[in-house]
C-alpha cells in the first residue's frame, strides 16, 4: 500500500522521486523515511525537445496550471459544443451509434502507464518521443488507477480529502493544490492515422470524455493543452500536431488540482482517464455545433423544429463560396417527415478563419408525437453541410424528443401536464469499475430505475456519461443535469461573490449545457450542489436562461428567485414538507432535491412524503439520496486475531482492510477488542499506550472504551486522557511541541484517582496536566478499542501503537516509570504488547467484499456514509427498493369505501400517468385465502378505459365460498403489467400491484377445550421444572427463567429460549442520531436480567402446567418483566410476556421480543405473514401479506456494514424446519400479529463493532426473535433525525403479547395448526 501513511517531516533531500505501486492485495510497509516537500511544485511543461518536432501551433504554458490559479482552467481546449460524430452517410447517421464511424478512432484500450505520487516525482520528460516506455506498466483506458493497484481510493463527504493524514499534514488552502501528496499518472500509447484523414485539409481532433482532475496532453512530443474540470469533455484540435502513420499520445494527469476545489462531491474519491477518448475528424469546413429546439404549440397538437447551427472554417483558404445546413428529420422508422429537408446557407466570406458563423430556422413538424418519460418517442435529425457545390461534406445526427418543459400556471409541465418527480439521485459509481461504468453497466441502472418506477434522476453532482443522457432519451426518464460543482469543505466562503471562481464555475455550467442541450430527457438545469450562495450563482443563472429558456433552472444551496426557478431544500421531514406546501408567501413549485436518505436498512415513512405530494399540487416529488450504494470490490484480508495478556485474554481483531500489525511496530488502524465486564471501570483506573503518532488531525482515538467511559486520544495538536460522568466529559490534556512530537514513540499514561478526585495526564514520564473531579466514570456497553472509538468509528488513529495497558485502580508515577511489570500485576484488566500478543490468523470463505470509507487506509474518512443506496453496489435489489418501488408506482388501487373490501364493492383505480391510459398495461386479478389463490381472472378493456390523471371505480367479480373455514383470511390482488415489450423489460413485466383485505363473513377458530387434551405430568426441582406428555417433555431453568429444552417424538426443537429482548443491531439511522448510546440501557436488560420469582400451577386436572417467571432488568431505573408459559398436553406451549418500563423517562426501547437458540437443522423458514422481502413497521407497504419459504441463511440483507435486517412484520405464523418440513411452529394468538427474525446472528453479535459481514462467525444454531414489535427503521436523514413517534416503543406503558409454540410434523399443515390453540380454562 502505497501512501496510508508514511511519517511526515522527514528530509526531503532523503526522499527518492521514484515511483511505487499500491497492491491492492495487501498493505506494504509505511514509508516512513520517505519525504515530502513543502511549497508549491513548479514544473516547466516544453514545447519542443529533443525527438519532437517543432510546430507553429505549438501551445505554450509554464506546468503551473494545475495550482493557485482557479481561473486559470484550460489552455488549447476548443470550446464546448454538443455531443457529436461525423458519419459516412444518412443511413449510418440515423443508427447514431456514435461508435460506428468512419471519422472516429478509439483510443481506448491498453495504454503504457507510469505512476508518481507528488508532482516533483514524475519524469518531466514522460511525453517525448525518445523516451523507451517499453518496460513501464499498461493500464485500460477507461479506468480509475486506484482500481489498478496504483495510489489508494479516499471516501470523504465534506472534508477536502487532500486534509489531514490523506495529504501528509500539508492541508493545502484555496487556491492551491495539495503537492505532499498530489500523485501524477502518466500515460502514453500509439496510434496509426488512417489514411483519408488528411486529404483536403481535414481536421483531427481529440476528444476526452472524462478525467479527472486536471491534465496535460502531448501529440507527438509537442505540447496539445491543458484541461480541468473533471466531468465535462476536453477537446483539442490536434491536426497540427500529426504526422502520416504513427503517432504518439502522452497524457499527464493530476489527481488533484486547483479546480478540484470545485469538486468537492460526497463520493469515493478516484482519479485517471475514466471515460472514452476518441480521435475524430472533420472537413476543413466543419459544423461544429448545433442546438435543436422543440417548441410546441396548438395545445401540443403542433410542433416546430428549430435548428441553430455554427459552422467554422479552419485554416487559410478555407470556406470559400456559399455553404448549406441542410436538415432533415426522420420518426422511429426512420422514415423521412419532410418532402424537403431545411435548409439554411451559411456565408463564411466574411469571417475570420476558426471563428463560428451561425444560422438559425426552423419548420413545422406534421402531426407531432411528443416525447415523454412515459412515452420516448424520438425523431433523429440528419444535419448535412454542402459546400458551394452542393457536395456533403459532412453529416451529422442527433436524436430529438418534441415535448415541452415549462413552468406554467405555478407548476413544472411536461406537454402541459404537470409533473410529478419520482425520483433519485445517482453516481457514477461501479464496484469494479469505479467511476469507469460501460455501456453494460449505464443500461443495466437504466432497466432498474424504470422498473422501480422511478422516472428521473439528478445526475448528482456532475454531468454524466454522455451515453446516460442518450439512453435517458430512448427509455425515457426526465434528468436533473447537474453543474460540476461543489465546494461543501469551503461553502461559507466559495465561490460566493469572487470574480475568479465565477469565472470558473459559469465556464462548467456552459460546458454541462452546451454538451446536453439537445437531450429531451434534460428538464431542470441544476447550478451545482452544496456550494453555497451568492453572486457566481446569479451569473451562472443568467447565462443558462439567456441560452437556454426552454428548461427550468435550479439550485437548492440557494433558492432565491434569482437563482432558482423552483424552491427545494434537503431532507426536510414530511412535517416541515407540508408547512411548506402551506407557505402561500412563495407560489413557486417545491420539490425535495435530497430526501428520504436511504443508507443502510432505512427508508422508512417513505408512504408519509408521498401522501402529501399526492395531496398538493404545489409538491412536485423529488430525488431520493440515493440509488445506489457506492462501493469498491476489495480482496479480504487475512483476519489477525489478538489475544491480549491480560486476565481475561480479550480478543480483538484489526477491523479495516488497511489495518496492519508488526511485531516491532504494533497495530496501524482500527483494533477492536470484545466486550468484557472486566474493562467496564467506574472508579479508580489507569490507561498506558506506547504510540507513534505521525500526521496529527481532528479526533485521534488510541486507547478507549467508546466516546463515553474513557480514554486516551489525540485530538489535532493536543494529547488528552478523559473520563465520562454524568452526562460530562472530563478531562486533561496537553498541547504537543511543534517539532519532536510526530515519527517518535511516546509514552502516556493518563490516571484516574477516585479517592482523591483527580486525572493526570503523563507524557514521556512527566506529569503534564492534572484536572480534579467528582465525577466518576459512568459504564457504556462499548468495547475496548485500539486506534479508534467504536461509538464513532471513523476516528482513527494516525500512527502506531506498540503497547497499551488497562489498570483497575491508580498507578503512581514511580509505578508507571517501572520496567517491571507484568500482566500478572495487581489491577491489570486488559495488557496488550505487540512483540508477545497470541496471533491468530484466519483466513475467511469470501474472496472480496465491498469496501468503504476507512478500508483503503483513508484517513480522515466518513465511513459507511458513501453507502445510501435502494441497491446494494453490485446492484442487488432490497426492501427499501421494493418500497420505493410500490409507493411511485402510477397505478393505484383501494377500496371505493372503507378500508376493506365486500363482495360485489366497488375499487377505485386511479390513473396517475400523464399520458397513458390503462388500457396500455394488462390487469389481471386473484383471490388469495391464507396465501393461496383460490379465484383468478384479467380486468377487462372496458374497466382498463381509465383516462391519464383520472380515477374510476370498477367492480372485480370475485365470489366468496358460502361456507368459508374458520380463521380463513381473504385478500383480493390486484396485478398490471406491461403489454409490450420496451427498452428496459419484457411485455408481462409488473409495474403495479395492489393488495386490498376482502371482508368476509368468516367463523371464528374455536379454541381446543383444556379438558380434551391429554393429561401431562410435571416435577419441580430446586433449579429446574420438567413437564412431560405424550411424546415431548419441556423443561424451564429456574435459574434464568428460560426453556432449556423442548423435544417431540424424540426430536429436540429449542435449545434456549425465551430470552427478554429489548435490543436490536444498531442500523445506520440509529447510529447517526445517537441511539446506540442515548438508548444503550437496553442492550444488555434482557441478557442481565435477574429472576426474582418463578411459581409453577397445574391447570385443570393435570392438563397444563404454567410456570410463570418474574424478574428485574437492570434499565437506568430498574424496569421489570415477566414471562410465562403455559404447557398444554398437546405438546403446546402458550409464552405469555410483559414488560413494565421502570420509568416514563427512560429511552424508548428498540425491541421488545423474545430470542429463542434452536438447533441449526432447523434452518429453513416458512411464515404467513409480510413478505418476501425484509420489512419493518414503518416500511411495509410493498410486502404483501402471504405465504413465504426459504433458508434461514437467506433472509439476510448484505448491508455495506452489519446491522439489523431480515425482519418480518405483521405474521400470523412462522415455522423453522429441517429440509423435511418437520420442526418447531410459532404462532400469534387469534386476531393478534407478530413480528419475527430467524438469523444465525444475535443482536449483540452485530453490535460489537464489526465493519463487514467476512468479519462475522455464524452461530451454529438458529436465532429466533419473536418479537411483539420492533420500532421502526426512520430516514428522514441518517445523521440526526429518529424514527418517527408513531413507530417508536416509548417507556411510557406496559406492553404484553403471547404467542404459542408447537411441534410441526408436516409444514403443509402449518396454516391449519397455527388455528388450533388450546385454551387455558
Amino acid at each position: 500500500m502505497q501512501h496510508p501513511h508514511p511519517g511526515a517531516h522527514a528530509d526531503p533531500s532523503a526522499r527518492p522521486a521514484v515511483s511505487r505501486r499500491r497492491l491492492l492485495e495487501g498493505g506494504a510497509a509505511l514509508l516512513a523515511g520517505l519525504a515530502l516537500p513543502d511549497g508549491v511544485a513548479r514544473a516547466a511543461a516544453r514545447t519542443a525537445t529533443a525527438g519532437a518536432a517543432t510546430t507553429a501551433a505549438a501551445v505554450t504554458v509554464d506546468g503551473t496550471e494545475w495550482n493557485g490559479d482557479i481561473a486559470l482552467f484550460q489552455v488549447g481546449a476548443e470550446p464546448p459544443h454538443t455531443t457529436l460524430m461525423p458519419y459516412a452517410d444518412v443511413r449510418q447517421a440515423l443508427k447514431a451509434d456514435r461508435t460506428d464511424s468512419p471519422y472516429r478512432l478509439s483510443l481506448d484500450g491498453r495504454w503504457k502507464f507510469a505512476y508518481a505520487d507528488r508532482p516533483d516525482d514524475r519524469d518531466e520528460d514522460f511525453y517525448r518521443t525518445d523516451v523507451d516506455d517499453s518496460g513501464w506498466d499498461t493500464i485500460p483506458v477507461p479506468s480509475c488507477w486506484q482500481n489498478h493497484g496504483y495510489d489508494f481510493p479516499i471516501y470523504v463527504n465534506i472534508t477536502y480529502p487532500w486534509w489531514g493524514p490523506n495529504g501528509l499534514g500539508e492541508e493545502a488552502q484555496p487556491p492551491a493544490a495539495p503537492t505532499r501528496y498530489n500523485p501524477i499518472g502518466q500515460y502514453r500509447r500509439r496510434f496509426t492515422l488512417p489514411k483519408n484523414w488528411t486529404a483536403d485539409g481535414r481536421r483531427t481532433f481529440l476528444h476526452f470524455e472524462g478525467v479527472k482532475s486536471a491534465h496535460y496532453v502531448w501529440i507527438n512530443g509537442e505540447l496539445v493543452g491543458y484541461h480541468e474540470d473533471s466531468y465535462d469533455p476536453a477537446e483539442y484540435d490536434i491536426t497540427p500536431h500529426l504526422k502520416p502513420g504513427t503517432n504518439q499520445i502522452a497524457v499527464e494527469v493530476y489527481r488533484y488540482s486547483d479546480g478540484d476545489w470545485l469538486e468537492d462531491q460526497d463520493m469515493i474519491r478516484l482519479s485517471g482517464i475514466f471515460r472514452s477518448v476518441y480521435l475524430f475528424n472533420t472537413p476543413a469546413v466543419h459544423l461544429r455545433d448545433f442546438k435543436l429546439d422543440t417548441p410546441v404549440r396548438d395545445g401540443y397538437k403542433a410542433a416546430d423544429l428549430s435548428v441553430t447551427a455554427s459552422v467554422r472554417a479552419y485554416g487559410k483558404g478555407a470556406g470559400k463560396g456559399a455553404y448549406s445546413v441542410e436538415t432533415q428529420l426522420y420518426d422511429a422508422r426512420g422514415h423521412a417527415v419532410w418532402s424537403r429537408p431545411l435548409v439554411r446557407s451559411v456565408d463564411l466570406s466574411a469571417a475570420p478563419a476558426g471563428e463560428d458563423v451561425t444560422v438559425s430556422a426552423s419548420k413545422a413538424v406534421p402531426d407531432p408525437v411528443l416525447w415523454s418519460a412515459e412515452r420516448p418517442t424520438l425523431y433523429t435529425a440528419v444535419l448535412r453541410l454542402r459546400d458551394a457545390r452542393g457536395k456533403v461534406v459532412e453529416t451529422l445526427s442527433h436524436r430529438v424528443g418534441l415535448r415541452e418543459f415549462a413552468l406554467k400556471d405555478g407548476l413544472m409541465r411536461i406537454n402541459g401536464k404537470p409533473v410529478s418527480f419520482r425520483g433519485t439521485n445517482r453516481h457514477e459509481m461501479h464496484p469494479d469499475r469505479g467511476m469507469a461504468l460501460t455501456r453494460a453497466d449505464m443500461e443495466r441502472d437504466m432497466r432498474l430505475a424504470k422498473r422501480l418506477n422511478i422516472n428521473t434522476i439528478r445526475t448528482s453532482h456532475y454531468p454524466n456519461n454522455p451515453l446516460w443522457l442518450e439512453l435517458a432519451d430512448e427509455c425515457g426518464l426526465y434528468l436533473v443535469d447537474e453543474t460540476n460543482l461543489e465546494t461543501h469543505g469551503i461553502r461559507d466562503q466559495y465561490p460566493g461573490n469572487h470574480a475568479d471562481w465565477t469565472k470558473a464555475c459559469v465556464a462548467r455550467a456552459q460546458a454541462m449545457v452546451h454538451r446536453d442541450k439537445n437531450h429531451a430527457s434534460v428538464v431542470i438545469w441544476s447550478l451545482g450542489n452544496e456550494a453555497g450562495g451568492g453572486s457566481t450563482f446569479v451569473a451562472m443563472h443568467d447565462w443558462i436562461r439567456s441560452y437556454d429558456p426552454t428548461r427550468v433552472v435550479q439550485y437548492e444551496g440557494d433558492d432565491r428567485p434569482t437563482i432558482s426557478q423552483i424552491r427545494s431544500e434537503m431532507y426536510d421531514s414530511p412535517q416541515r414538507v407540508e408547512q411548506r406546501a402551506k407557505d402561500t408567501s412563495d407560489t413557486r413549485p417545491y420539490v425535495m432535491i435530497e430526501y428520504s436518505h436511504s443508507m443502510g436498512n432505512s427508508t422508512g415513512n417513505f408512504k408519509k412524503y408521498w401522501d402529501l405530494v399526492r395531496r398538493y399540487d404545489v409538491l412536485q416529488g423529488g430525488w431520493i439520496w440515493d440509488f445506489i450504494d457506492q462501493s469498491l470490490t476489495t480482496p479480504v484480508p487475512v483476519r489477525k486475531i489478538f489475544t491480549d495478556s491480560g486476565p481475561n485474554g480479550l480478543k480483538g481483531e484489526l477491523l479495516t482492510a488497511a489495518a496492519r500489525f508488526d511485531r516491532d511496530k504494533g497495530v496501524f488502524g482500527a483494533t477492536a477488542f470484545a466486550r468484557d465486564p472486566s474493562v467496564d471501570l467506574t472508579g479508580s483506573l489507569t490507561l498506558e499506550a506506547w504510540f507513534t503518532p505521525h500526521v496529527p488531525y481532528g479526533h485521534q482515538p488510541i486507547l478507549a472504551k467508546g466516546d463515553t467511559q474513557y480514554a486516551l486520544k489525540q485530538t489535532n495538536r493536543s494529547v488528552e486522557f478523559f473520563i465520562h460522568g454524568d452526562g460530562q466529559w472530563v478531562s486533561a490534556s496537553w498541547n504537543v511541541p511543534d517539532e519532536g512530537w510526530t515519527g517518535r514513540e511516546h509514552h502516556v499514561a493518563g490516571v484516574f484517582d477516585a479517592e482523591a478526585g483527580s486525572l493526570t495526564l503523563y507524557v514521556d514520564g512527566e506529569a503534564k496536566a492534572t484536572r480534579t473531579t467528582t465525577r466518576r466514570p459512568s459504564s457504556n456497553t462499548a468495547p475496548l478499542s485500539l486506534a479508534t472509538d467504536i461509538d464513532n468509528p471513523t476516528r482513527e488513529f494516525n500512527g502506531t501503537i506498540r503497547r497499551a495497558r488497562v489498570y483497575a485502580r491508580a498507578l503512581s508515577a514511580t509505578e508507571l516509570a517501572s520496567d517491571g511489570r507484568g500482566p500478572g500485576d495487581d489491577g491489570v484488566r486488559f495488557w496488550f504488547d505487540a512483540a508477545t500478543v497470541k496471533v491468530t490468523e484466519k483466513k475467511p470463505k469470501e474472496r472480496t467484499f465491498l469496501a468503504y470509507g476507512g478500508d483503503w487506509g483513508d484517513n480522515p474518512n466518513d465511513g459507511a456514509f458513501v453507502a445510501d443506496g435502494l441497491l446494494t453496489a453490485d446492484r442487488r435489489l432490497t426492501g427499501k427498493s421494493a418500497e420505493v418501488k410500490q409507493i411511485y408506482q402510477a397505478i393505484q388501487a383501494a377500496p371505493a369505501s372503507g378500508s376493506t373490501l365486500a363482495q360485489g364493492a366497488a375499487v377505485t383505480l386511479t390513473n396517475e400517468n400523464l399520458f397513458t391510459d390503462l388500457r396500455a398495461y394488462d390487469g389481471h386479478w386473484s383471490l388469495v385465502a391464507d396465501g393461496e389463490v383460490v379465484q383468478r381472472g384479467r380486468l377487462t378493456r372496458a374497466q382498463l378505459n381509465v383516462a391519464p390523471l383520472s380515477s374510476k371505480d370498477i367492480k372485480v367479480p370475485f365470489r366468496l365460498p358460502a361456507s368459508p373455514a374458520p380463521g380463513t383470511e381473504y385478500f383480493l390482488q390486484l396485478s398490471f403489467t406491461t403489454r409490450e415489450r420496451t427498452p428496459w423489460a419484457k411485455a408481462g413485466f409488473e409495474v403495479a400491484k395492489q393488495q386490498l383485505p376482502v371482508k368476509a363473513a368468516v367463523p371464528a377458530v374455536k379454541p381446543t377445550r383444556l379438558a380434551s387434551v391429554p393429561a401431562l405430568r410435571h416435577e419441580e426441582t430446586a433449579g429446574k421444572v420438567t413437564v412431560r406428555g405424550r411424546n415431548f417433555s419441556v423443561t424451564v431453568d429456574k435459574a434464568d427463567g428460560l426453556l432449556t429444552s423442548y423435544e417431540a417424538h424424540g426430536v429436540r426443537l429449542l435449545d434456549s429460549g425465551a430470552v427478554p429482548n429489548f435490543w436490536r443491531a444498531p442500523t445506520d439511522n440509529d447510529r447517526g442520531n445517537g441511539h446506540h448510546t442515548r438508548n444503550q440501557t437496553w442492550r444488555d436488560a434482557g441478557a442481565r436480567r435477574k429472576v426474582t420469582d418463578v411459581s409453577v400451577r397445574v391447570l385443570g386436572t393435570d392438563r397444563a402446567v404454567q410456570v410463570k417467571v418474574g424478574g428485574t432488568l437492570p434499565t437506568a431505573t430498574e424496569s421489570t418483566y415477566t414471562t410465562t408459559y403455559t404447557v398444554f398436553g398437546n405438546g403446546e406451549i402458550k409464552v405469555d410476556n410483559t414488560l413494565h418500563p421502570g420509568a416514563s423517562s427512560l429511552p424508548y426501547i428498540p425491541e421488545v421480543g423474545t430470542l429463542l437458540l434452536l438447533p441449526r437443522r432447523l434452518d429453513r423458514l416458512h411464515y404467513y405473514g409480510r413478505g418476501p422481502e425484509e420489512n419493518h413497521w414503518d416500511r411495509n407497504d410493498a410486502t404483501d401479506v402471504g405465504r413465504y419459504s426459504g433458508s434461514v441463511a437467506g433472509q439476510w440483507t448484505p448491508y455495506i456494514r452489519p446491522q439489523e435486517n431480515g425482519n418480518k412484520t405483521d405474521v400470523r405464523w412462522a415455522a423453522l424446519t429441517d429440509r423435511a418440513g418437520s420442526g418447531l411452529l410459532v404462532s400469534a394468538e387469534p386476531g393478534s400479529l407478530l413480528e419475527v427474525n430467524a438469523s444465525h446472528f444475535t443482536p449483540e453479535d452485530l453490535s460489537s463493532g464489526v465493519r463487514h459481514d467476512y468479519q462475522l462467525t455464524p452461530r451454529d444454531a438458529v436465532v429466533l426473535r419473536v418479537n411483539h414489535r420492533q420500532m421502526g427503521v426512520g430516514g428522514d436523514n441518517s445523521w440526526g433525525a429518529h424514527t418517527h413517534d408513531e413507530y417508536k416503543l416509548f417507556a411510557d406503558r406496559d406492553y404484553t403479547y403471547t404467542y404459542r409454540l408447537r411441534p410441526l410434523r408436516d409444514v403443509d399443515a402449518a396454516m391449519g395448526a397455527a388455528r388450533k390453540w388450546t385454551a387455558t380454562e
